[in-house]
């Protein structure tokens, strides 16, 4: 396992420099959310968002914008607040690559089996947090420090509260992206492991894997965009 420092300051002492990944999305979750907003352009909604019918359509990029769109200022406040307390841990314990790895398959999974097991539309960041919950539920499993031990005990009777209020019929809770992005982030984390400097093929292996989730998700929405577009034209 990665060296990490768990001293009496605690969670502080992960919230360090390793957090460039929690910062961009922290600042692009947001910055859309604000975009949509002001812009009133619900139609940027209308293609970026997991909907059965366009995801039957080939329209795959939705599996990946809907993890980055949310509806309302609470429904962004509360994704946000999570990915700010569970990002820099991520990032602390499996590095910037990896984290962003994980976020990306787990979004791509939530919304996967959410498109199976619903045909209502839906979007929201939580795909992505609960992978992140996933990916240190599996580092509890990897590694035998007592912290990360905690961390894991904790994360679990997070993620069962938050399906039990999820299953509640007056919430409008996705479980099913929930429990999808929590199954990609636990593969993703265990697949991956922790950083290993020494194992330079397996540092460059993951380099490139992160870089290709960048690249899926900019082009994901280079889809949207180009769509958006189409629609305003025909207007």
């Amino acid at each position: 396992m990665k060296e990490v420092s768990y001293q009496s300051s605690g969670i502080a002492s992960l919230l360090g420099p390793n957090r460039m990944a929690t910062g961009l999305l922290l600042l692009v979750n947001s910055a859309l959310f604000l975009a949509v907003l002001l812009s009133k352009n619900e139609a940027f909604l209308l293609f970026a968002a997991k909907t059965l019918p366009g995801l039957a359509a080939g329209e795959w990029w939705r599996l990946l914008t809907a993890g980055y769109l949310h509806i309302n200022p609470m429904h962004i406040l509360m994704n946000m607040m999570s990915l700010y307390n569970l990002g820099p841990l991520a990032e602390e314990m499996f590095g910037t690559r990896r984290m962003f790895t994980i976020w990306t398959v787990s979004t791509i999974c939530g919304f996967l089996l959410s498109a199976v097991w619903t045909p209502a539309p839906s979007i929201g960041a939580s795909a992505g947090i609960f992978g992140l919950m996933g990916a240190l539920i599996a580092a509890g499993v990897m590694s035998q420090h007592p912290y990360a031990k905690y961390l894991q005990r904790q994360l679990l009777i997070n993620a069962g509260l938050g399906f039990i209020i999820g299953s509640l019929p007056m919430f409008p809770i996705d479980n099913a992206a929930h429990l999808g992005g929590m199954i990609g982030g636990f593969g993703t984390a265990w697949v991956a492991s922790f950083p290993r400097p020494y194992d330079d093929a397996r540092e460059k292996l993951w380099s490139l894997v992160s870089i290709v989730s960048l690249a899926l998700t900019i082009y994901a929405f280079y889809e949207v965009a180009t769509r958006v577009n189409q629609f305003a034209v025909r207007l």
